[in-house]
C-alpha cells in the first residue's frame, strides 16, 4: 500500500512538473469553515470593507489593477486574515465582503440576481446547493478570457464537479474535500482490538466486514456503542462511493445511482450497527465527545469544524482510516466569478490570491488547514504536507493531509452537480429520519418513495 501511493505521488509531482503554470497552487481540506460539509458551519450577518490587493490574471501588474470587488462568505475568521494579505499585493482593489450564513447564500444570491442590484462579484458554491447555482447559468467559464485557466491544472477528479452541464469550467475549489472514516482510538482498541489506522483499515476490508463487525461491536458494549452516529453519516459515504453521473437533461436516474447504497445502509440499520442521531443536530455534534459510536465521515475540514469543535478534550482520541471500499467527497465550496461583474480581473485577483497562489496559500493552509486543489500544490508544498498541523494532535500525531493525499485522494470519483442533484438531496434529507425508525421500511419501497418526492419536486424530469 504504501509503495503504491508512493508511487502516485511520483506521478502526481511529474505531473505538475510539465504543466506550464499560469497560477500557482493551493483547499473542505477544511480547517475552514468556508468549505464546510452538508449543514455545516457558519457565520452570522455582518458586513465590513477592506482595501485590496488582487492577481489579474491580465496585462495589467497587481500595483495597476484598480477596482471594487464585492465578496459574499461564510468564514468572517478568513475574510478579515485574506483581505489585508490580498491588499499588501494589490492596494488598488477594494474588497467589500459580507458574511452571509450558509444556509441563506442561495436565496440571497437568487434575490440578488432578481433585483439586478446586489450580486457579489466572487460567489461561493457550497456542495448542497452547487447544482442550482451551476443551472442558474450566472458564472463565467474560467478557461476564457480574462481568466484562461487550465482544468489541467486542477486534480483530475474536480473537473466534474466545478464544471457545469454545458462543460464549461466555473468554479475553483476552496479547499479539496476527499474524505475517508475518522474513529475513536479508545472504542477501537476496547472492541476491535487496535488503534492503529493501518490495522484497523485491514480488519474493515469491505462493508460486509463493516456490518459483521458492527454486530460484535454492539453485543460486547451490551447496545452501547454503534459503528456510525447516523443513518445518514452511512448513506453519505457509501452513496458517493458509488460516483457517476446519474442526470442526462431531464432524465434522473436513481436507481442506478442508489439502489446499491441505499440496499447496504439498510442492511446496516436491520443489524442495528447505525446509531439514532440525526446528522448535524446537537446531539451528533455531542456524540463525538460522548463516545456511543466509533466512526463518522470525514474530510479534511472535518479535524476542525466536526472534531476538535465537538470533543474539545480529544486531544490523542481520534485516528483516520480511507473507507472500505473507497474514497469519496464530503462537502466542498466552489469559487466563481458573477458573469455581469464589471472587474472581473479584480475578482479572479482576489480568488487566484486566496486559492491557489503561494502567497495565500502560505496563510490558507498554514492557518486554516486548506488544500488547494492545484497539481502544483502538491507538488511545490510537500513539505508543508510532512510537517503536519496543528490539528494532528487530536489524532494522536497522525499526519492527516499526508493520510488524505496518499491513501485517499488517489481513489475519489465525484458527480457532475445540477439542479436535480440538488433536488435529490432535498427529498432524500426530508425522508431518511422515517427510514432510521420504521424498519418495515424496506430498501426498494425507501428507493420508489425517494423517486415520487423527487418527482413532486422536478414534475417535468423522467425519473427511473
Amino acid at each position: 500500500m504504501k509503495r503504491k501511493n508512493r508511487s502516485w505521488l511520483t506521478t502526481l509531482v511529474s505531473l505538475a512538473l510539465v504543466l506550464t503554470l499560469a497560477l500557482t497552487g493551493c483547499n473542505s481540506g477544511n480547517g475552514n469553515s468556508g468549505a464546510s460539509g452538508e449543514g455545516g458551519t457558519a457565520g452570522n450577518s455582518t458586513e465590513g470593507n477592506a482595501e485590496n490587493k488582487g492577481n489579474s490574471g491580465g496585462e495589467a501588474t497587481a500595483a495597476e489593477l484598480k477596482g471594487t470587488i464585492k465578496v459574499w462568505d461564510w468564514d468572517e475568521a478568513f475574510l478579515k486574515k485574506m483581505v489585508p494579505e490580498f491588499n499588501k499585493l494589490y492596494p488598488n482593489v477594494k474588497v467589500e465582503y459580507t458574511v452571509v450564513n450558509n444556509n441563506d447564500y442561495m436565496q440571497k444570491l437568487q434575490s440578488g440576481i432578481a433585483s439586478g442590484s446586489d450580486v457579489p462579484d466572487v460567489i461561493l458554491g457550497e456542495m448542497n446547493y452547487r447544482g442550482q447555482l451551476f443551472d442558474l447559468d450566472v458564472l463565467d467559464n474560467l478557461e476564457a478570457a480574462p481568466y484562461n485557466f487550465s482544468r489541467d491544472q486542477l486534480l483530475d477528479y474536480l473537473p466534474s464537479i466545478l464544471s457545469n452541464t454545458k462543460g464549461e469550467l466555473v468554479g475553483v475549489d476552496q479547499s479539496i474535500t476527499p474524505a475517508g472514516l475518522a474513529y475513536r482510538r479508545d472504542l477501537a482498541k476496547q472492541y476491535l482490538g487496535t488503534d492503529d489506522p493501518a490495522e484497523v483499515s485491514a480488519i474493515l476490508t469491505d462493508w460486509d466486514t463493516f456490518i459483521a463487525k458492527g454486530k460484535e461491536v454492539l453485543a460486547a458494549s451490551g447496545g452501547k456503542v454503534t459503528m456510525f452516529a447516523s443513518f445518514d453519516d452511512a448513506y453519505r459515504v457509501i452513496r458517493e462511493q458509488n460516483s457517476k453521473p446519474y442526470v442526462d437533461g431531464t432524465t434522473i436516474n436513481l436507481t442506478d445511482r442508489l439502489q446499491k447504497a441505499l440496499e447496504t445502509v439498510f442492511k446496516m440499520r436491520d443489524a442495528g450497527v447505525l446509531g439514532k442521531y440525526e446528522s448535524y443536530t446537537p446531539g451528533w455534534n455531542t456524540s463525538f465527545a460522548k463516545g456511543d459510536n466509533l466512526f463518522y465521515p470525514m474530510a479534511p475540514w472535518s479535524a476542525k469544524w466536526n472534531i476538535a469543535a465537538n470533543d474539545k478534550d480529544g486531544i490523542g482520541r481520534w485516528g483516520l482510516i480511507p473507507a472500505p471500499e473507497g474514497s469519496y467527497t464530503y462537502g466542498g465550496t466552489s469559487i466563481g466569478v458573477y458573469k455581469g461583474s464589471k472587474n472581473k480581473e479584480a475578482a479572479w485577483a482576489y480568488i487566484n490570491f486566496a486559492y491557489m497562489s503561494d502567497e495565500g496559500m502560505a496563510i490558507n493552509y498554514k492557518e486554516f488547514g486548506n488544500m488547494a486543489g492545484t497539481k502544483a500544490f502538491f507538488e511545490k508544498h510537500k513539505d508543508w504536507i510532512d510537517a503536519g498541523t496543528d490539528y494532528d494532535q487530536y489524532f494522536a500525531g497522525q499526519n492527516l493531509n499526508k493520510t488524505f493525499v496518499e491513501e485517499i485522494v488517489p481513489s475519489v470519483k465525484a458527480d457532475q452537480q445540477t439542479k436535480y442533484n440538488a433536488m435529490v438531496q432535498t427529498a432524500y434529507s426530508s425522508l431518511y429520519p422515517l427510514w432510521m425508525k420504521d424498519t418495515s421500511i424496506t430498501a426498494s419501497a425507501a428507493l420508489e418513495k425517494l423517486k415520487s418526492e423527487v418527482k413532486n419536486l422536478a414534475p417535468e424530469a423522467t425519473i427511473n
